[in-house]
């Protein structure tokens, strides 16, 4: 049996879109790998590459394309020995089609992964909500990925769609390093409007949103694709899970 076999993969994380995300996706797979020791926990490559230019502004605004700096730093991660990699950005997944052709590495689509988890652990959801950036709702990305579920996704209205950009990049938002304050109040209004139009649950679907909004906040549930993601890197990984999910 090769050393693979035995010690399990060698899994990466992309970050740095945003470093805060990145360090919490990191600490949700520490927190979910059922580990007694050092020795336990899975072997991991971090790779925080913040020069990625800024994914809503190049799918909606022509701005600077991101592929070159993500495939730099998957390049990084790939001679460090990674084989797995999961990538902390929902907006980035847009990009994973042309990724995959560019690199030997296996990567983790967590917005598909966020559907299927919805579909078996809310089995009576029928339509959820979407908290994400301007780029990712016009990408469509959790809307398929929901459709092929047969689960209804309720986007925000423009109103709502203002406050969570205002949130997220504002100047005193979460990329910003706030976090509490304006920036969860924003995001608790517009969770709430999802709420009203009929969301039996809410997904986080930015990355930054869980550093701000918290599932005992809101009343339904808050679907977290950060910890969705990091539990599956670590059972593809070959890691053991804590049965009982810790974010």
């Amino acid at each position: 049996m090769n050393k693979s076999k035995k010690t399990g993969k060698i899994a990466g994380i992309l970050g740095g879109m945003g470093p805060e995300a990145t360090a919490r996706f990191f600490e949700l797979v520490i927190k979910n790998t059922d580990a007694a020791r050092d020795q336990e926990h899975l072997r991991i490559i971090v790779c925080n590459w913040p020069r990625v230019p800024d994914r809503t502004k190049a799918i909606l605004y022509g701005g600077e394309n991101p592929l070159p700096q993500m495939i730099d730093g998957l390049n990084i991660l790939d001679r460090a020995g990674a084989e797995l990699v999961a990538i902390p950005c929902m907006t980035a997944h847009y990009f994973l089609p042309e990724l995959r052709k560019r690199t030997r590495l296996k990567l983790l689509d967590l917005v598909a992964g966020t559907a299927g988890w919805t579909r078996v652990n809310l089995p009576g959801a029928r339509a959820v909500g979407l908290l994400a950036t301007e780029g990712t709702v016009a990408t469509g990305l959790f809307q398929k990925a929901f459709r092929r579920q047969k689960i209804k996704i309720i986007l925000p209205s423009p109103q709502s769609q203002k406050k969570i950009m205002e949130a997220i990049y504002g100047k005193n938002g979460i990329k910003a390093g706030f976090s509490h304050g304006r920036p969860a109040r924003l995001l608790r209004e517009a969770a709430q409007e999802l709420v009203e139009n009929g969301a039996s649950a809410v997904i986080a679907g930015c990355t930054e949103i869980p550093l701000a909004l918290k599932p005992g906040q809101l009343p339904v549930p808050l679907v977290d694709p950060m910890l969705i993601g990091a539990r599956e890197l670590i059972r593809r990984a070959g890691g053991r899970l804590r049965k009982i999910p810790v974010s």
